[in-house]
Parts: structure tokens; C-alpha cells; sequence
């Protein structure tokens, strides 16, 4: 029985949002032990307050922990810890080898990699060729040191100073409490091939004019380029809140809103956990398939161009390029209707 156990996952926000499942699972499992996950300082918030994580432990490999010097200070911090298990739910050779020098007894991680043999307890699947969602995968670490999970749950917490700031924010564009909205987020921060601006805008200025809802547009602080873009082809107004909201304010947000359209990106993920309705629009490359990366337990509510599955993007050498505009506006307009529908029942 594991008393002290980490579960790692150091990528984006997607990633972690979909890891958090594991540790209700390794909770109800064994209740009395102490249960820390290990992120990036950026992502910190999206585990913050989750019930099952007793404490958030930080990797933040470009800054304080780069480098030889950097990966000493992790290394003495999680010996600090004493943890008798670690999950490694997306490992790499660094953070595998992290786990062995702290001494940690059972290191879980996949099998198939050349540092396997740094893990002593292995499960052997292809995540890049696996037809199974991403957060299945992440069950099966947890299931391979005999947590049970009966049904997945999220549980990510919004305290409710963030509730209350955010919906300050919607009142100050307009917004009363309790008012209907829809969400847009038309980035993906380069992790898939989206779907054009020109589709975002048209989309907004329709479910606007011939739906009469409001539509909120979201972006990081890096995004709020492409936002001006997309706002400057939008013939009526959208709410703007790129740049402005918290992870925290982001899933107050998404658990306000009527529904979220998006591409395959971290909000998205959010949206499902607190149980916002979405529309995701997916490119047919093989390792962004919404089969493993799409709305978990939610797989009516996307939409991919009609072609068959490709290996890598050759954009210029591709006849398809660009394939994300092979989705309609139309396409997409039943379909946020469709779901507004299914949410109203």
C-alpha cells in the first residue's frame, strides 16, 4: 500500500487537465496516503485546489530547475519528499532518471523507450499509434498499481473570488448575471492545424445576428494578435477577454457559458470538466486525432475535414492545404446549434 505517491505531468494544460482523473482514482483507492503532482509553474492553477492532491510539486525546467545546478535543486526537493511512488503519466529520460536518483521504490511509467529500464513497473502501450483517448492512457498507469476508478470526474476547483472577478468582467462589457453566452477560442498555441479565421468570424457574426447570443472571445496575452485579426473580420462586436482572464477566471467562465467552439486546445479540455457543452474542429493528422485528443466522453461534438488520416503535415506539398477550410461554416453553425439544443433538453 503506496503512502506517499507523485504523479507527474510536466507538458500543457490539455495534458494536465485530462492527468487529473488519476489522482481521484489513486484517492479513492488509497485514501490515507499523501498524493502530490508534479506540473509547470504555468499550469499550477489547473491542479490548485483539486481535492485529491494533497500538494502541488513545481518543474520549472526553463528557470529555477534548468540545467545541471537546476535539476540538483529538483532532485533534493523530491528526496525531501519521500515519496514511495511516482506515476510518470508523460515521461522523459530526465524525469525518469529524477525518480530513480530520489530513490523513489516503485516508478510506474510506459514501456517501449530506451530509458524503460529506469521504470520498475512498465506498461506497454504506443500512445502516438493508440486508437484510445489520452486520459484512458492515464487511467492505465493507475490501474497498473491497483487503482480502481468507477467513473471519471474532474473535480477542478474555481474559488469563488475567481467567480466573482470574471463575472465583474461580464458585467462591465454588458453582461448581467445569470445572461447567456457562447465562447469562442479560435488559437490552439501551435499544438494542431486550426480552422481559419474567416470561419471564426463568420460563425460569430451569425450566432450573434441570427441567434441574438452573445459571443465571448478568448486568447492568452500571446493570442491577442490573432484576436485583433478575427475581431477586425467580424461585422458585429464580440466580447473580448484575451489576455485577461486567469486559468482560474477561464474555467469560471467556461462553467458559465452555453458552449465553447474551439480547435483542439487546452480550453477545450477545461470546457468539459466543468461541464460546458463544445464543438471541437480537429485536423486529420494522426497524432492530433479527436479520438485520443478530443472531448472526453464527448465524441458527437466534433468535427474534422472529410479525408482520410495523414502522418505529417506537408502543407505546401499537400493538395489539401489548407484542410481545416474543407469544414463549412454551415457545418459548424448546426452543429453549435445541435449541442445548444442537446444542453436546453
Amino acid at each position: 500500500m503506496p503512502e506517499r505517491i507523485l504523479v507527474i505531468r510536466t507538458d500543457r494544460i490539455g495534458d494536465v487537465v485530462l492527468s487529473t482523473p488519476v489522482l481521484t482514482a489513486l484517492r479513492r483507492s488509497f485514501p490515507s496516503a499523501f498524493i502530490a503532482m508534479m506540473v509547470r509553474p504555468y499550469t499550477r492553477d489547473v491542479v490548485s485546489g483539486h481535492p485529491h492532491a494533497d500538494e502541488i510539486v513545481l518543474d520549472d525546467r526553463p528557470g529555477l530547475n534548468s540545467g545541471i545546478a537546476g535539476f540538483v535543486r529538483l532532485l533534493r526537493m523530491v528526496r525531501r519528499h519521500r515519496f514511495d511512488m511516482a506515476l510518470l503519466l508523460h515521461p522523459s529520460f530526465r524525469l525518469a532518471l529524477l525518480c530513480f536518483l530520489a530513490g523513489i521504490r516503485f516508478r510506474v511509467g510506459t514501456g517501449y523507450r530506451a530509458y524503460s529500464f529506469l521504470f520498475s513497473r512498465r506498461v506497454y502501450h504506443h500512445r502516438k499509434k493508440s486508437d484510445r483517448h489520452e486520459l484512458d492512457l492515464n487511467l492505465d498507469l493507475a490501474r497498473a498499481v491497483g487503482a480502481r476508478l468507477d467513473q471519471v470526474a474532474f473535480f477542478l476547483h474555481i474559488p469563488d473570488p475567481d467567480r466573482i472577478s470574471t463575472e465583474s468582467r461580464l458585467r462591465s462589457h454588458g453582461l448581467s448575471s445569470g445572461s447567456a453566452f457562447m465562447v469562442i477560442h479560435p488559437g490552439s498555441g501551435g499544438s494542431a492545424m486550426d480552422w481559419p479565421l474567416s470561419g471564426f468570424a463568420a460563425l460569430g457574426d451569425r450566432i450573434l445576428g441570427e441567434m441574438g447570443l452573445p459571443v465571448v472571445i478568448t486568447g492568452n496575452k500571446a493570442e491577442s494578435p490573432l484576436v485583433d485579426r478575427l475581431c477586425s473580420m467580424m461585422y458585429r462586436e464580440p466580447l473580448r477577454l484575451d489576455g485577461a482572464l486567469s486559468i482560474k477566471e477561464l474555467l469560471a467562465l467556461l462553467s458559465r457559458a452555453r458552449l465553447l467552439v474551439a480547435n483542439s486546445t487546452g480550453p477545450l479540455h477545461m470546457a468539459v470538466a466543468v461541464g460546458c457543452p463544445v464543438v471541437g474542429l480537429y485536423c486529420p493528422l494522426a497524432a492530433c486525432a479527436p479520438v485520443r485528443w478530443g472531448p472526453y466522453g464527448y465524441p458527437a461534438s466534433v468535427l474534422t475535414p472529410p479525408l482520410p488520416p495523414c502522418r505529417k503535415c506537408t502543407q505546401a506539398r499537400c493538395p489539401s492545404f489548407n484542410c481545416m477550410e474543407l469544414i463549412t461554416g454551415d457545418q459548424v453553425f448546426a452543429k453549435v446549434k445541435d449541442q445548444l439544443l442537446n444542453r436546453a433538453v
